[in-house]
Formats: C-alpha cells, structure tokens, sequence
C-alpha cells in the first residue's frame, strides 16, 4: 500500500519536496506491525457455524470496518511523516517504537468498544430491550463503562500525543532538513491537526471521570463525544487552507 501511494502521489502535496522517498528499515517494520494489528481484528471475530452466527457476523461489520478506519488513519499519518522527512535517528525510533507499542496495545479495545457502541446504537435505534440489558449485563456491567471509555481515550490520546511529538522534532530540525516557508508552515499544521485528534478523546475522559448522568448516560455521552471529530477536523483545515492561500498566493 505504501509503494501504491508513493508511485500515485496520494496525499502528497506538490508543494513539499518529500525526504523519505527511499524506503526504510522502520517504515518496512512499520508497516508488519500495523498489518499485524489489522490482522488481530481479524482474528477477534469467530467463525460462523450456524446461519445466526453468521447474521451476527455481518452485524459486527460496521464496527469493524470503524476499527480498520481507524487504524487506517493512523497509519496513513505515519506514512505523510515518514515520507516527508525520512528520518533514520534514534529518537524517532524511539518514539515510532512507542507509537507501534500503544498500537498494539489498543487493538482489542479499539474492536471492543466498537461492538459495544455499534450494539448500544442498534438496541436504542430498535428499541430492542432485550439487547439492551444483554449488552449491560452479559458484554459490560454498567458501573464498568466509565473505565472502559477513560481507557481507550487515554490511548488515543496517547496514540496522537506521539505522532505530534514526531512532527514537533521535525519542526526543530528544519535548518538540518532545510525545509522551506511551505513546508514549515505545512509541518506546523499537522501538529495542531494531531492536537486537534486529541480533543474528543481528552473531551471523551473528562467526562466519564465526572460522573455526569446515570452510568448509562454517561457511557452515551463520552462515546458520542467523538462525533465532533467531522466538524472540528475540516473546520481547522479549512481555516489553514484560507491562511495558506493568503500567505502563499502564487502557489494556487
């Protein structure tokens, strides 16, 4: 996949000359580990042997394709860094070794919130009572909720906390990577959009430490707490898109 959007130029920008053009040992590592990852969410999902497992099969396909979005998006960031830059030192190993660390660790979670929030939503949208007291007592005790949410968002939060750091060497090193007016600017825009994918998560723990609501409540709060994510995310792209243009006329 990753020669496949060099070669197309996907997500590049013309604009930025791209140091990390020659594939390296970490980005090949890399990317095993994310394949692993996708393949443990693979793996997670049992395999049918009755007509009713496979209906529950396909009924889990929403909140898995949500984790191999996310996952996706993940590796998709790495991969603008990792070209843009091409580093080969010890810190960002270190801080890619981090990143492929939490990733790991939040796999299942990742799956196991999904399934929770894709079965709430098909029980609340149904009105399926039945489903709704088997997902609080058999999947998740209610009281169980504000940790499993404090949890994943902490990971998040960490996920994108790792990546911003990356970014933020990069911006620190631009004398040695002589990087131009563009690409600073470019440069320091990813690190706010990653601080930017650090809110809802941030927004998401505070509320279930709060307490706010019953415990059910409060579950459905700090879960759709992430729907902010289409609106924060282009809303702060959009705005450096019109100060980009400002700043730099003569590239449209």
């Amino acid at each position: 996949m990753r020669k496949t959007l060099k070669r197309n130029r996907i997500g590049l920008s013309p604009h930025f000359y791209y140091r990390g053009e020659d594939p390296t040992r970490v980005e090949a590592f890399t990317d095993a580990v994310f394949a692993f990852a996708a393949t443990l969410l693979v793996l997670s999902s049992d395999i049918p042997e009755t007509f009713d497992d496979l209906r529950s099969t396909f009924n889990n396909i929403i909140p898995f394709g949500l984790s191999i979005g996310i996952l996706v998006s993940i590796w998709f960031n790495h991969y603008i860094f990792s070209i843009r830059y091409g580093f080969r030192d010890g810190y960002i190993t270190l801080l890619n070794t981090i990143l492929l660390f939490l990733v790991l660790i939040y796999v299942y979670p990742l799956k196991f919130l999904m399934d929770v929030l894709a079965q709430l939503f098909y029980a609340l949208l149904l009105g399926d009572r039945e489903s709704y007291n088997e997902l609080f007592t058999v999947i998740i005790r209610p009281e169980d909720t504000s940790t499993l949410m404090i949890f994943y968002g902490v990971g998040i939060i960490t996920i994108f906390a790792a990546l911003t750091l990356m970014y933020v060497y990069a911006l620190r090193k631009k004398a040695e990577l002589a990087l131009n007016d563009i690409e600073i600017f470019e440069t320091r825009t990813s690190i706010n959009t990653n601080m930017c994918l650090m809110i809802p998560p941030a927004l998401s723990v505070l509320i279930a430490l709060s307490g706010v609501g019953s415990t059910t409540l409060n579950f459905i709060l700090s879960g759709n707490i992430y729907m902010i994510y289409p609106i924060i995310i282009p809303l702060y792209v959009g705005l450096r898109s019109k100060k980009k243009k400002k700043l730099f006329p003569d590239l449209a």
